[in-house]
């Protein structure tokens, strides 16, 4: 059986650099990341594994995730000025190399900071061909592609909520192409992806927001980072992957 979903699969992304693995891959996490944290970070702290720790620098992973997280898409010839841009918008970056061992070599571990002091904590897997797997989002196990519009519940593990959650989407005919919950313990701090076919609406958010037990929801759509959907113009920035997010009842 092919492992190939689509052409794209094959041929590789629009993107500037060496590498659909250290190039494209690693600007959409940085975009996934940017997304669920929900704007520019003042600060990133990168930790680079396996073959992204080796050959970062040759082949540019650290601009590529830079540039994702400031919300340019693969094409961009912005990537190539990542560190002037990030410290144009005040964002201060490190980078480290490990040489922990990962499930695989285009591993990277993301920890993003605001002044308010949010924080966000992310793995990202580059697959090749630009394909990407979040595995990890702030110390919960989940497999995050990007591909579907995908919404992530953040909520205290009670009984019902997984029912009332995807009860509402029923009620819109959202369907669910796939579903994972990662929790820390029983009774604790929970995480429900529910990747659909078709975009989650606003009132929709709101209402599953109102949930009791529900402490956050994030609409993602689906990552499209291609030159007819975003514009890294001097003048004006639009991203495809903004985020919808419904803060704490």
């Amino acid at each position: 059986m092919s492992v190939y979903k689509s052409l794209f699969d094959i041929i590789g992304p629009v993107m500037v650099g060496p590498s659909s693995s250290h190039t494209a891959g690693a600007v959409r996490i940085g975009l996934v990341a940017r997304s669920i944290f929900g704007n520019t970070p003042e600060e990133v702290h990168i930790v680079l594994f396996g073959s992204f720790a080796h050959t970062y620098q040759g082949h540019g992973t650290d601009l590529a995730l830079i540039s994702g997280l400031m919300g340019l898409p693969t094409s961009s010839e912005k990537i190539r000025q990542a560190y002037e841009l990030a410290k144009k918008a005040n964002m201060k970056v490190t980078i480290e190399s490990s040489n922990d061992p990962t499930e695989h070599a285009n591993t990277a571990d993301l920890y993003l900071k605001s002044s308010d002091g949010r924080t966000l904590s992310l793995r990202g897997i580059s697959l090749g061909g630009g394909t990407i797997d979040i595995t990890k989002i702030d110390g919960f196990d989940i497999h995050l592609s990007g591909e579907n519009p995908t919404i992530l519940v953040f909520h205290k593990d009670q009984p019902g909520i997984i029912t009332q959650v995807t009860g509402v989407l029923a009620k819109v005919n959202i369907n669910i192409s796939n579903m994972e919950v990662s929790r820390r313990g029983k009774g604790e701090l929970a995480l429900m992806l529910l990747a659909t076919d078709g975009e989650i609406p606003a009132q929709t958010m709101e209402e599953i927001g109102k949930i009791a037990h529900i402490n956050q929801v994030i609409a993602l759509g689906a990552l499209n980072v291609e030159p007819d959907f975003i514009s890294d113009s001097d003048t004006k920035e639009e991203y495809s992957y903004d985020p919808q997010i419904t803060g704490s009842n």
